[in-house]
């Protein structure tokens, strides 16, 4: 059977590497962190259910537990709307360095080789084909290498231009943040009396977010997230506001990391002859969330059902497209659409988010989108109140219509991906999805 490497353990890259080792390919895992150290030590939100659509069991209770609640505040700190709760463990909260072990636990029992403490320098190419990995000053030979390291992954600039896989992104498609951990205040109770998880959008009238979270540990988790970029005195004065804000959060620090978070729609080609990009390595996030376990995690079942179904063993980029297709016709058209509200989200002014918080133009109804249920969430209400009110701010009305277009367009673009790798017609394509979602 084919020979695989997989830089980077990524959740998408594992999922793969996983399903393919079960049905025989020969896979070896390359990581540069240390056996125990993959991944940071933090959680995030998932649908549970992502483990059955990828056909895994559920991790130990150790590594999640229930989805907190959440309550988003407006930038001026004076208007506040929780977020409808969901059914128990539909949603759960998922410790990020905890996922990562078990997905080595799966690897290692599926025979997966794993390599850690051990980065990759480069890729090797030969006749504009990705023939395997240079580490350690040697060649490791492979059929193909599933690029699983990441957003800034440096393996996409060694492909040969023909692919047209972008090399790095654009500042505004990362989320430069500030995560940290601190004690809370003994005795304090959170903003919004039984939820734990309080988020202010555009904060102190930024291209991002902040937000304080009572963890179940009972530590305070602060992001200081900004589009763009991050300054010292960007998060200080971040971290001032929310103090004054959040009775929870105490002058004790535990730790502190500096982290950059894709925020943008995916990437408008993720292979090469030999090589493809899975997960964050192809931007395979939300991009109102940033986050991209999920995705990934889908992206990682699509890639080996596809080369399962055909009994791959010749990795062109002709007989990989099909797997990128299905991704962007299943998840990336609606992120397109969503990197789109994303961008006009940030540039609105901070004044017109209060707006919309105050005036009731949106509701804590409304947030019923953002509940994963079909029978209780998904459906924004349309009220004769907010029709008034959006219809008495024609300036703001314009500039919605003028975002939903757009986004419309950058879905209906990324749902026409070409079904066949023709070289041409893909370039033709790309260009179009790239200036749409401003690669």
């Amino acid at each position: 059977m084919s020979k695989i490497a997989v830089v980077g353990m990524g959740q998408g890259g594992m999922v793969a590497a996983i399903k393919l080792a079960e049905a025989g390919y020969d896979v070896t895992v390359y990581e540069k962190s240390a056996r125990g150290e993959v991944s940071y030590e933090w959680k995030d939100d998932i649908r549970s259910d992502v483990f059955e659509i990828c056909s895994l069991p559920l991790p130990p209770q150790s590594v999640y537990c229930q989805k907190c609640k959440w309550v988003f505040v407006s930038p001026n700190l004076k208007h506040r709307l929780p977020v409808p709760p969901c059914p128990p463990l539909v949603e759960i909260s998922v410790d990020r360095r905890g996922l990562s072990e078990y997905f080595v636990s799966l690897a290692e029992g599926a025979g997966c080789k794993l390599v850690f403490d051990t980065a990759i320098d480069s890729l090797a190419i030969k006749d504009s084909r990705v023939v395997g990995v240079a580490v350690g000053g040697d060649v490791k030979e492979y059929d193909l290498v599933i690029d699983a390291s990441g957003m800034r992954s440096k393996l996409r600039a060694h492909l040969p231009k023909q692919f047209g896989v972008q090399a790095q992104p654009k500042n505004d498609g990362v989320m430069y943040g500030y995560r940290a951990f601190f004690k809370k205040v003994e005795g304090a109770q959170t903003v919004e009396k039984g939820i734990d998880a309080t988020v202010v959008l555009k904060h102190l009238g930024s291209a991002g977010v902040s937000w304080c979270n009572l963890n179940e540990d009972g530590n305070v988790d602060v992001l200081i997230g900004r589009v763009g970029a991050l300054k010292r005195e960007d998060v200080e004065a971040a971290i001032k506001s929310l103090k004054q804000y959040n009775a929870i959060l105490s002058d004790e620090l535990i730790s502190e990391k500096y982290v950059e978070i894709c925020v943008r729609a995916a990437i408008s080609s993720c292979v090469a002859d030999g090589y493809v990009a899975i997960g964050d390595s192809a931007y395979m996030t939300m991009p109102l969330m940033g986050s991209g376990i999920e995705s990934s995690m889908k992206a990682g079942k699509m890639f080996a059902d596809l080369v399962l179904k055909n009994n791959l063993q010749d990795f062109s980029a002709k007989n990989m497209w099909a797997f990128f297709v299905r991704y962007m016709r299943e998840l990336g058209a609606d992120f397109a659409l969503m990197d789109t509200l994303k961008r006009w989200a940030l540039a609105l002014p901070a004044k017109r988010i209060d707006w919309l918080f105050g005036s009731g133009v949106i509701s804590k109804d409304d947030l019923s989108v953002l509940v994963t249920t079909e029978s209780e969430g998904g459906k924004l209400k349309i009220r004769a109140k907010t029709v008034f009110l959006i219809l008495a701010h024609p300036l703001f009305l314009l500039s919605a219509l003028r975002c939903l277009l757009r986004g419309y367009r950058a879905m209906k673009c990324a749902e026409k991906i070409p079904e066949n790798y023709d070289v041409k017609r893909v370039a033709k394509w790309r260009k179009k999805y790239a200036k749409l979602i401003r690669e």
